[in-house]
């Protein structure tokens, strides 16, 4: 993506140790929107049943998203994308809600999509067939800020729900990168035995060499659904100039979720604990930032709410669970450990798995596919809270899975980065009674509790 790269990280700060707490999209945004860990937003999964876009959740956490405290500051806000997985659908309210805090509403309806897809725009519900989301995206985007007033103070929120599935480029860019495969990192593919919890020791494993096709493809869709948002970032970046605004104006771009293609022999997908499912972009440009810093300050999700506020020089009513890193951007030297939360509810779906595997046909698994093997993402089952821990010394996970082995798996990834050797069983007393310990307060943390520097 060199237009992100040459408008963005060259011109402002990246950061090399950024984190989501919860490695799947309605829970991740749900952090996202209000700075809290899953355990205090209550959004466990994708489903409405699990808090994705639900009643409880409108009347609650979503009256406490980032946008609130700016829109009554006298900001004029700006939402176009993606929101959570189940927003707009009937059960949820269908298209007329509009959450709390934007003025120009454009929320995708459920899922990702990138054509035939259904907007709320404003409440009213507007079907695009042949239109390319991301361009719908950007155009409302440059609509939005060439009619702001030279001094209006404002919020933008683009989300498009690019590289996520269905994997489906701009018609422009199709083929682009038909040529390159799947990243070949040391873990991908290789067999998983005893030393990883049981979804993951799931069979096929490794998968059949007659799928590394699929996965060479899916990866190179996935980088041609992103030169899109590479120019809507260009389109936006120009218009700011072109108002004679950007100077003065924050950026950030991120993402929701890691992704997986075949690391461990998992087909693709994110909710694993492992680096290649927690770690996320994070590129900051904006006043008093210098340019072309790169940082190792670990930051998360549920920063990224608090941060925002504090650029516009305001603050939550009540402390939220993460802490501004303006101070980082503005002093990219500083540097404090970190000790955070990662945590995940299993999910077990019998419409996600394919009637021609093989596979209990019930609620236990999720996202088994005939075209992945049947190899399955999800289960019941995987749900995990894990610590993770990284200062200058210290680069280490511990997590507890909550399945009938009481799993744990442990990695210390200063000497293990990919992740192969799981350290949990043979790991001393002592360090076990630390990480228990830490993970049992930070499971109950809210506000500045949550704050574990070290």
């Amino acid at each position: 993506m060199k237009k992100v790269q040459q408008l963005i990280a060259n011109k402002g700060v990246t950061f090399l140790n950024a984190f989501v707490t919860t490695p799947i999209c309605c829970p991740s945004r749900s952090s996202i929107l209000t700075g809290k860990y899953l355990h205090n937003h209550h959004t466990v999964n994708n489903s409405v049943s699990g808090g994705c876009s639900n009643f409880n959740w409108q009347q609650n956490q979503e009256k406490q998203s980032f946008a609130v405290p700016l829109h009554h500051a006298g900001y004029k806000t700006f939402y176009a994308g993606k929101y959570l997985n189940q927003y707009g659908e009937k059960k949820t309210g269908g298209t007329k809600h509009i959450p709390l805090g934007w003025d120009w509403w454009l929320g995708l309806v459920g899922n990702s999509r990138y054509y035939n897809f259904t907007l709320s725009v404003n409440g009213s519900a507007k079907h695009y067939k042949e239109d390319y989301l991301t361009d719908v995206i950007k155009d409302y985007a440059l609509q939005f800020i060439q009619q702001l007033n030279p001094k209006e103070k404002f919020l933008m929120m683009l989300s498009p729900p690019a590289p996520h599935a269905p994997f489906e480029p701009a018609v422009k860019y199709k083929d682009t990168y038909r040529n390159v495969t799947a990243l070949r990192t040391p873990n991908f593919n290789v067999p998983v035995t005893k030393n990883k919890h049981w979804l993951m020791r799931m069979q096929p494993s490794p998968l059949p060499t007659s799928l590394l096709p699929t996965l060479n493809k899916i990866y190179h869709r996935r980088w041609e659904t992103l030169l899109s948002v590479d120019d809507m970032v260009e389109s936006v970046m120009n218009e700011l100039e072109n108002k004679r605004i950007l100077n003065d104006t924050f950026i950030i771009y991120t993402s929701d979720h890691g992704f997986h293609i075949g690391q461990f022999g998992l087909p693709w997908d994110k909710r694993q604990p492992y680096e290649f499912d927690i770690r996320v972009p994070l590129l900051v440009r904006g006043p008093g930032i210098p340019e072309k810093k790169v940082v190792s300050q670990p930051v998360l999700n549920i920063d990224l709410a608090p941060t925002i506020v504090d650029m516009a020089g305001l603050s939550f009513a009540e402390e939220r669970d993460g802490k501004s890193f303006l101070p980082f951007l503005k002093h990219p030297g500083q540097y404090y450990g970190r000790k955070f939360l990662i945590e995940y509810e299993g999910e077990g779906s019998k419409r996600s798995i394919s009637p021609s595997c093989s596979l209990p046909q019930d609620n236990t698994l999720a996202e088994c596919s005939i075209e992945a093997s049947c190899k399955c993402q999800d289960s019941r089952n995987n749900t995990y809270e894990c610590i993770r821990h990284l200062n200058r010394n210290v680069n280490f996970i511990y997590c507890q899975f909550e399945d009938r082995e009481k799993f744990v798996e442990a990695y210390d990834l200063v000497k293990d980065p990919y992740q192969m050797q799981n350290i949990g069983s043979t790991l001393d007393s002592k360090a076990t009674k630390f990480y228990k310990d830490a993970l049992q307060i930070l499971l109950k943390c809210r506000g500045f509790e949550c704050s574990v520097f070290s």
